[in-house]
Parts: C-alpha cells; structure tokens; sequence
C-alpha cells in the first residue's frame, strides 16, 4: 500500500476512536418549563384510547439518544412511576410517523423542590436505539403507563433553549381509520393553538477537546511521513 494512503487509513482510524472513546451527553433539545411553571390541561395516557399526546423538536446536535426528561403535575395522589416513551419520524410533514422510530417503557419518579406544582421527570434511554440528525424534525411523546391522572407541563418562553420546533403539539385517541390498537397510529388532533409541552432530550455525542487533540494526533503524523517520504525520494 502507498504510505501516504496508510498514514490517511491511520488519521481515519485515529478520527474515528475520537468519537467513540470520549462520548459524553450533551442536550439536542430543550424547552423547559418558566420558573414557576404552569401545568397544560392536557394528559397523556398509555391506552387503547389514550389520549396520547405528542410535540415535535429539531435537535441541534446529532447523535443516539441516551436520556429524556420531562416535567408535569402527578395530580391528586400522584402517578405510578413507569411511563411510555415514543420517538416518531415526521411524516408526512406536520404529523408523528407510524410505524414510530422506537418504544421504551421507563421508570421515573417526579421531584418539585421549588414547589411550584410541576415535577420534573427524568429516565435513561436504553438501548440507544434512536439516532437524531441535525435538521431533521421529529415527534416527543410520553404518556403513563397505568393512569390519565396527570398533565404534562407548558414550556416557558416563546421558543426552545436548545434546538428548534415546527408545530403544535398534537393529540391522538385512536380510532378510525386505525387498525392498530392504541392511539400511536393516529389520527392526531390538534391540541389547541400554539400549545407545546415543557422536555428536554439528550444525546451521546464526541467531547471536542478528545476529537481535537487525536485529530491533530493525526495530521501531525501524516505530516511527517509525508516529510520523511520526500527526504527519501530520489531526484
């Protein structure tokens, strides 16, 4: 093989582990409640009927996803702790894709240590079976598994922190023309306008520094084959 083909295979490689070896989370995507938030009028529910509830985002950074939080009111008495996440494709455009992209069912406990009414909700995502691109819109939904006995909280400000959205939030109780159980396949509903709910999604994404310092690992070797190489040329 031509060395300098070997030393770009080797810089390849080299970039390569840089992003596989120091992965860190970072967030895609965030719009959090104010401060005091408010709770929604709407719940979500893990049922035949649901209602299920969904809103989009675009993530900012690209990479599997490893974790979701979510904030909301438990309502009276509270709610069990394990709850139905789903990741949806946006299609058509405007509208949560069927099949979704994946389903997990996790465990969360909710905590409100400013006692403004809205708990915040937080779980692993495992497997990372969810890979988000940059550009690229996608649906959030997240319902109880066991009760409708809560609402999922409206986000502050007048725009997402990190990342971007496109629509409404939107709401499905099944139905026709579904034939598939649950309210996942649609048709969804419009909630009511400009109605969005307070989530933040994180993804595993390379550390910069790590990438930085084994890229330019890299190209200082390949600088300096390519150097040799000429020093042994023959004119």
């Amino acid at each position: 093989m031509d060395r300098g083909i070997r030393y770009l295979c080797i810089m390849a490689a080299a970039m390569a582990l840089a992003s596989t070896a120091n992965a860190v989370p970072v967030i895609a995507y965030e719009w959090a409640p104010a401060q005091p938030g408010t709770n929604s009028i709407f719940n979500s529910f893990h049922g035949a009927v649901g209602p299920g509830l969904a809103d989009d985002f675009t993530p900012a950074v690209n990479g599997p996803v490893v974790r979701v939080d979510w904030w909301g009111n438990p309502g009276i008495g509270g709610v069990p702790n394990l709850w139905e996440i789903t990741f949806h494709n946006d299609n058509p455009p405007g509208t949560p894709s069927y099949p979704f992209i994946e389903q997990h069912f996790v465990v969360a406990s909710g905590a409100d240590p400013d006692g403004d009414g809205v708990f915040f909700f937080s779980a692993t995502w495992d497997p990372m079976d969810v890979l988000l691109s940059i550009g690229s819109d996608y649906w959030f939904s997240v319902a109880n598994e066991l009760t409708n006995n809560w609402l999922w909280a409206d986000p502050g400000g007048v725009n997402p922190t990190v990342g971007s959205e496109q629509y409404d939030a939107l709401r499905s109780i099944g139905g026709l023309p579904s034939i598939v159980p649950g309210p996942h396949d649609g048709p969804w509903l419009t909630t009511t306008a400009d109605q969005n709910f307070a989530f933040r999604v994180w993804v595993e994404a390379p550390e910069p520094s790590s990438v930085f310092l084994l890229g330019a690992g890299a190209l200082g070797w390949l600088a300096t084959g390519w150097r040799r190489r000429r020093a042994f040329t023959p004119s």
